[in-house]
């Protein structure tokens, strides 16, 4: 049977499933050099941590090619979607407040933002069944000229898409949507009067110890920044186009370390940021099993996770469900996953696309986590 998703979180219980806690380092970095090798990304880097202590953070290969600097377990990268989890913090902690209803209008957070033929909920946003579309490719005019400019307030970056109409009534299908999740931002500087990146410093990336964890401004000097790559017609590595993600910091534009994103699971798992009763909410798969995958001129699909609130919640070999979360943006690929009842938490970033981190994360927590009897 599938472990239950949250245990107590003030002490982490370990299961008697969980393997040794000795880490050895030296296996962990050579299978992170067998896996640089088979799929040529240039960098590579792994945190871990096993109940409350982060155990290993090392990288292999570079962080960037130009000046050759090696990865670490603090090399800075943006994480793209894996900034929704980090996002979604904030908001839940405002459900714990009583100062967000997750299955309120999202127009009681952001007037601002038009009403449409069907009412869509915080909650619908949140799980990706909301009807907003995700990128189209036109959003950001000719040459892409909108995805270099930076916006200094979210609601005019909202007006790149805001304005589309829903592609299907909310509740009724599952589609992806970065355009929606963007809307976190908002609600949190609404609610709070806050600046968001000032909101997830004070209340979210301190307490956890996440002191590498930023907003990605592309005019800030950030010490240890890497730098993604993508490969051109014949397969070199180049530097890919520039964007700025000031439209889509909540939905993909926060920049972290392997090392941060494991605190923030152990952090979680402690019940720093939030308590558990609003974790197992979060964690909890929220869509009924007759939602489908919608498919824009094609029939809908069975979904291939359960959604949670903003986590997707996969099953591993031994048919134990865990929260997780991906992310892409500009030549890198980041993995966030938590075992929070037997305390195994793993992040994984590299430097080149295409990769399977979800893939190799999973590999590698396996090698801390033994059958479940």
């Amino acid at each position: 049977m599938p472990l239950p998703l949250v245990a107590a979180l003030a002490v982490t219980l370990f299961s008697p499933d969980l393997l040794s806690a000795q880490v050895d380092a030296e296996q962990i970095r050579t299978y992170m050099e067998q896996v640089r090798n088979e799929t040529g990304v240039p960098g590579m880097s792994v945190a871990i941590a096993i109940g409350n202590e982060l155990v290993f953070a090392d990288g292999v290969g570079f962080a960037e090619l130009d000046n050759k600097v090696l990865a670490t377990g603090g090399t800075v990268h943006n994480v793209g979607s894996v900034s929704k989890v980090l996002a979604v913090i904030p908001i839940m902690q405002l459900v714990e407040q009583g100062k967000v209803d997750l299955d309120a209008t999202i127009q009681t957070y952001l007037p601002y933002y038009p009403e449409k033929a069907h009412p869509i909920t915080v909650r619908q946003v949140l799980t990706h069944t909301s009807g907003i579309r995700h990128y189209n490719g036109r959003e950001f005019g000719p040459y892409g000229l909108l995805e270099m400019r930076h916006y200094g307030e979210f609601e005019e970056a909202t007006q790149l898409w805001r304005d589309d109409p829903l592609l299907f009534e909310p509740g009724t299908h599952w589609l992806y949507s970065s355009h929606a999740m963007n809307l976190m931002h908002g609600i949190v500087e609404g609610v709070t009067g806050m600046d968001f990146e000032a909101y997830c410093r004070e209340y979210v990336w301190e307490p956890a110890g996440m002191l590498s964890t930023s907003f990605d401004v592309p005019s800030r000097v950030v010490q240890n920044r890497g730098r993604g790559y993508v490969r051109d017609q014949n397969g070199v590595l180049v530097n890919p186009r520039y964007a700025d993600v000031s439209y889509k910091y909540a939905g993909g534009g926060m920049l972290s370390t392997v090392e941060d994103l494991v605190r923030l699971g152990i952090a979680l798992n402690r019940g720093l940021l939030l308590s558990r009763e609003t974790i197992q909410e979060m964690y909890r798969p929220q869509l009924d099993p007759s939602i489908r995958r919608f498919v824009p001129n094609g029939e809908p699909v069975p979904l291939q996770h359960k959604q949670a609130i903003v986590w997707w919640i996969r099953t591993d070999p031994q048919g134990r469900d865990f929260p997780s979360h991906t992310g892409t943006v500009k030549g890198t690929r980041s993995f966030l996953l938590n075992y929070p009842d037997i305390g195994v938490v793993v992040s994984l970033q590299v430097n080149s696309l295409p990769f399977d981190s979800a893939k190799y994360g999973m590999a590698i927590a396996q090698m801390f986590v033994a059958e479940t009897k």
